[in-house]
């Protein structure tokens, strides 16, 4: 059980590793930040606008109510009633001093966002600039794990894979039609065909002679001494035999019956 537990925190504390030293997530991770940064920064600027609005209402209202005192004041002393006067004059005044003290945290105010203002400026170049440097670089290196793994595969296949077996089998092939080669060659001169091309002398010896009219198949000429026609008669040799031993067995029954 705890063999396993050790092995799983392993396993688990690899994978994180692998994961901190994969240059994707690094940089994926690293651009989340400046987004961050830029969304809080955004956030700043647009707050210190609004506290800028604010205080110039603000200011505004304080001077408005200073000048209204101010009327209030005068109107007291057209109707001669300097007490009156007196305390619109106060209450001008404090509204005056307000609208001062505001003039001065404007300003500071104003200063401020105009810092803000620029920053955010710089931070969304530093920002683009980051994604167009986050993209080249992932698609680097991708280009280099793919080429890593091609030339791994390349060279695998190079030293011991399908190419190297292919060669093999190329000069193991080449081998066979050699031998076949040599057999065909060795077994060319058998008794068939000597008998070919004796068969062919004949033909040769048996078309001379036919030439030569010394044919074998070529009927004998027989003259028949008893036949009143002068013209000689062609009679196969065969047939002529065949007549010869009729006449013999003819000539044998006449003797018995003497």
């Amino acid at each position: 059980m705890f063999s396993r537990l050790v092995s799983l925190l392993k396993a688990m504390f690899g994978k994180m590793m692998g994961h901190f030293e994969d240059p994707e997530m690094m940089l994926e991770q690293t651009y989340q930040e400046l987004q961050s940064n830029l969304i809080q920064v955004r956030q700043a600027v647009a707050q210190a606008i609004a506290t800028e609005k604010q205080l110039e209402q603000q200011l505004q209202k304080n001077k408005d109510q200073a000048a209204t005192w101010q009327n209030r004041a005068a109107m007291a002393v057209q109707q001669n009633n300097d007490d009156l006067a007196r305390q619109a004059l106060q209450r001008k005044q404090q509204y005056a001093q307000a609208a001062a003290d505001l003039e001065v945290q404007l300003k500071t105010q104003k200063e401020a966002t105009s810092t803000l203002r620029q920053r955010l400026t710089e931070l969304e170049g530093e920002v683009q600039k980051a994604y167009t440097k986050k993209q080249v670089l992932i698609a680097r290196d991708k280009a280099a794990q793919a080429t890593t793994k091609a030339n791994e595969i390349m060279s695998k296949t190079t030293a011991s894979g399908a190419l190297s077996v292919i060669e093999k089998m190329e000069q193991k092939v080449s081998e066979r039609e050699s031998r076949a080669a040599a057999l065909q060659e060795l077994g060319g001169d058998t008794l068939d065909k000597k008998f070919k091309n004796f068969e062919g002398q004949v033909d040769i010896e048996a078309e001379l002679m036919a030439l030569k009219g010394q044919s074998p198949s070529q009927p004998k000429l027989i003259v028949d001494g008893g036949s009143k026609s002068k013209e000689p008669v062609l009679i196969e040799a065969s047939e002529s035999h065949a007549s010869e031993a009729i006449e013999a067995e003819d000539v044998q029954e006449v003797d018995r019956k003497d």
